[in-house]
């Protein structure tokens, strides 16, 4: 086959491979399963790779001919053994599939490839020779151009990163579907959920695409809107309702998490010390504290008495608090950043001693709610 086909091949190799596996192709992922899909002609001397290393090709092509050690099985097998080890692991999924798209291409020429050398018994595909394209024909003119169009088609599916089963998932659109996706790929990306549904309190229609803050109870998600953060699943004890849910890749993110704990601290000291950590990315609070007086709201923040737990919430959330103490904290602070991006250290903010009030003042601190 010609240059363009294997080129073609190999990329629409990579990228079907990348919709199964769910891994998200780069795009010097795929250069490299270009590159790689025509190296197998370096035995032949007229080939564009052959031309461009003839000291290379002259020698194959010489001791070994055309469609033999380069085509064949157990190089490639020997190739990926050690791409598997030394490189990333996108950069050998677009060697190997890269480099065997040529072998499997080749075999469906009339002379077929040596794909278990050194045994000399060619192998074809198909069997029946009428079916096989002869290089330059229109039977391979087809073939590329189908390759074009399922290239095209695959390229949003593998960009997506959701990989086969989660492909499925989302076609199906059950939000403890979608929930089992996120729960198990979580962490390396920021996700969105297309969600068709309504409101349980309103029933007003809530259909759209919505950035994810995090999960909420058994199978639903907390999502970021316009008027806040909303808890949504298939219940009607979440905000929402979801009739339909698709969970969606975006960018890629780091979440660096913080654990901090504390008896006592005044809530501005904390809001100060999570104020750069802000400038780095969306911080979020997950845990509990004491606090008195405070009102929940649902579903990142939720009081019982003086007992409140947090999920998912923001420090803005805090702010809209009255300055009071803080008691009991046991917080894990997420701050989700773009790669490479470094955190400021995390400065304990000092924490109060209960001892330095007077008991008195302790007990007129603590009618007041301050404490």
């Amino acid at each position: 086959m010609l240059t363009p086909t294997h080129l073609v091949a190999g990329q629409t190799a990579f990228l079907t491979s990348a919709v199964a596996l769910g891994h998200v192709p780069r795009l010097s992922e795929s250069l490299l399963a270009m590159v790689a899909a025509i190296v197998p002609d370096l035995d032949h001397r007229r080939s564009y790779i052959g031309r461009a290393l003839p000291f290379i090709s002259s020698p194959l092509a010489h001791h070994v001919g055309h469609r033999t050690l380069t085509h064949s099985l157990l190089l490639q097998m020997s190739v990926g053994w050690v791409a598997f080890h030394l490189l990333p692991y996108g950069y050998f999924l677009a060697l190997v599939t890269g480099w065997a798209s040529h072998s499997l291409a080749d075999m469906m020429t009339p002379a077929g490839v040596c794909w278990f050398w050194p045994s000399r018994v060619r192998c074809v595909l198909p069997g029946n020779r009428r079916y096989r394209m002869a290089s330059m024909g229109p039977g391979e003119l087809v073939f590329l151009l189908l390759l074009v169009v399922i290239g095209l088609w695959m390229q949003p599916l593998a960009s997506s990163g959701l990989g086969t089963i989660g492909q499925i998932r989302s076609a199906i659109g059950r939000i403890s579907s979608a929930r089992e996706l996120y729960d198990a790929n979580k962490g390396g990306h920021a996700w969105s959920l297309e969600v068709k549904g309504r409101d349980n309190r309103g029933y007003q229609d809530i259909s759209g695409s919505y950035h994810v803050i995090g999960a909420y109870r058994e199978s639903g998600f907390i999502v970021s809107t316009a008027e806040g953060a909303r808890s949504i699943c298939r219940s009607n004890i979440c905000d929402w309702y979801a009739d339909h849910a698709a969970l969606s890749r975006g960018r890629e993110e780091t979440t660096t998490t913080i654990h901090y704990s504390s008896e006592m601290i005044g809530r501005d000291s904390l809001i100060e010390t999570l104020t750069p950590l802000q400038s780095m990315g969306e911080v979020y609070l997950i845990g509990q504290l004491k606090v008195k007086n405070i009102h929940s709201a649902p579903p990142t923040v939720e009081a019982a008495g003086e007992q409140v737990r947090l999920r998912y919430a923001s420090p803005e959330r805090m702010k809209q608090w009255e300055s009071r103490m803080l008691r009991n904290i046991d917080l894990t602070i997420q701050v989700r950043h773009p790669p490479g991006v470094s955190i400021p250290t995390f400065v304990e903010p000092e924490t109060a001693d209960l001892r330095q009030f007077h008991p008195l003042l302790k007990r007129w601190l603590d009618n007041r709610g301050a404490l």
